[in-house]
């Protein structure tokens, strides 16, 4: 920081509203940490302490072009979130008048509105048929923590969402005072991204979904597949699990078929589409955890899209599952 100092004559921050100042560094984490780094570097400064982005909703686009049911938890946890651009418009003042240095500014959106409202009104403007449905917490946790790799985040996070039943984020005026013109609302910001949440062309979604599965992201792929989706591997025993339905049982087929195994890694060839299909050849390299063989288990998966969604998945196995291979 002391040699970023040396070159720049102003650093604007875009930090976090939970920063408090006199609270210690361990409470105000990573933000208040570069806060204070900045602080002491002798250059002039000015913290963006931002609320909630609006475009941290776009984490439900692939829920709502899969099916439009957002199925969170909270609903009525109200935000005051705030637009990009405002952000954007706040920072090039504060980067070019002098006036701005040394100061910490609060941004939040110009309400405060709560998720099953956001949801409502990402369905109003796009007029997809959006709806919210309320999860148990412990069921968020578990995706969060997936996500993430870090469940006390996920902890964390809930845990806030839960306090803003009883006490709503705050709203400021900051931004106005700044710019001279209102905060955007969450309304503008979702008119401004309609076409995020509107549904994929085939091709758009293959290659997300195959691009997810190659960056190891298997949570966010699942949200590309339909709430009704049907797999069918008919290889995969009688078990029940030649033919699924729904997103939750592959799931959990998914965690059975793997039980016992170690994947070290996967091999992914494709996509190689067709109209509104396309194929995906996948070879898992395995360890059984108990005798410590190495084996790899090769399978191409046909997967049809219709609606911005995957809708079913045929899968044909190259060698032959093992009772708890990977599916």
């Amino acid at each position: 920081m002391a040699a970023l100092a040396g070159q720049v004559r102003r650093i604007v921050f875009l930090s976090a509203s939970s920063v408090r100042d006199g609270a210690s560094p361990a409470e105000n984490g990573v933000w208040g940490q570069v806060e204070q780094v900045i602080e002491r570097s002798g250059t002039e400064w000015v913290f963006l302490r931002a609320g909630g982005f609006a475009a941290n909703t776009l984490a439900w686009a692939d829920r709502i072009r899969a099916g439009g049911v957002v199925r969170w938890a909270y609903g009525e946890a109200a935000r005051s979130l705030v637009h990009e651009r405002d952000i954007a418009d706040v920072a090039v003042r504060a980067l070019t008048d002098r006036r701005h240095a040394g100061a910490k500014y609060v941004l939040t959106g110009p309400e405060s509105i709560t998720q099953a409202d956001q949801v409502r009104t990402i369905g109003e403007v796009t007029s997809l048929p959006v709806r919210w449905e309320e999860a148990a917490p412990e069921e968020i946790r578990g995706q969060l923590a997936a996500i993430t790799g870090d469940p006390a985040f996920a902890d964390h996070a809930l845990a806030y969402w839960a306090s803003l039943i009883a006490q709503p984020e705050l709203v400021t005026r900051t931004v106005e005072e700044i710019t001279g013109a209102p905060a955007r609302t969450f309304r503008t910001w979702v008119q401004d991204h309609a076409g995020d949440f509107r549904p994929r062309s085939p091709a758009e979604v293959v290659s997300r979904y195959v691009s997810l599965l190659r960056r190891g992201d298997l949570a966010a792929a699942l949200n590309l597949l339909a709430p009704d989706v049907v797999r069918t591997a008919p290889l995969e025993g009688a078990d029940g699990s030649a033919g699924l339905r729904g997103v939750e049982a592959i799931g959990e087929n998914g965690r059975r078929q793997t039980a016992g195994y170690r994947i070290r890694g996967v091999e992914i060839d494709g996509p190689y589409p067709h109209e509104d299909r396309f194929a995906v050849r996948f070879a898992f390299d395995e360890i059984h955890l108990r005798t410590g063989r190495q084996a790899t288990t090769e399978k191409m998966s046909v997967y049809t899209v219709r609606g911005g969604a995957i809708v079913s998945e045929d899968v044909y196995y190259h060698t032959p599952p093992h009772a708890t291979a990977s599916g």
